[in-house]
């Protein structure tokens, strides 16, 4: 009985441990094909950035909260594009990556309400996206 209490107490703090660690269940599962993403994410996503920009930026909170929020859904649309099986090279995860990177950084200049910090993020996370639309984004489009 001696030894079993601590044996148990072992594997009672072990499940605990990874338990701690489990996210409730939920495995992630795609519901959208990556041209979904594009055009229903980060399009209209993008085109709330290009309009700020063609402007000088954005200007006054509300302006800013929106690019944040908009810069934001590119960034998850872009961890998305490297989930479940959707990378299909080393262009696609290497772009991703870039503008998942970016992405943060210009949301960290849109919050912080910093035109520079923001436009250099976006041209970043810009290149980000060249990477990979180099290589699959079709030329007509």
């Amino acid at each position: 009985m001696k030894r079993i209490l601590p044996a148990c107490t072992l594997v009672l703090v072990m499940a605990g441990a990874v338990g701690a660690n489990d996210d409730g269940g939920f495995a992630y599962k795609k519901a959208a094909a990556v041209n979904h993403l594009m055009e229903y994410m980060v399009k209209p996503s993008m085109d709330t950035v290009k309009a700020y920009r063609e402007a000088g930026g954005p200007s006054g909170k509300e302006e800013w909260q929106t690019a944040f929020g908009a810069v934001s859904m590119v960034v998850e649309a872009a961890q998305l594009t490297l989930m479940d099986g959707r990378v299909k090279d080393d262009p696609w995860k290497q772009g991703a990556e870039e503008v998942v990177a970016a992405g943060r950084d210009a949301m960290l200049g849109a919050y912080r309400m910093d035109t520079d910090g923001y436009a250099k993020a976006l041209k970043a996370m810009s290149a980000g996206c060249k990477t990979c639309h180099d290589v699959h984004k079709k030329k007509d489009e």
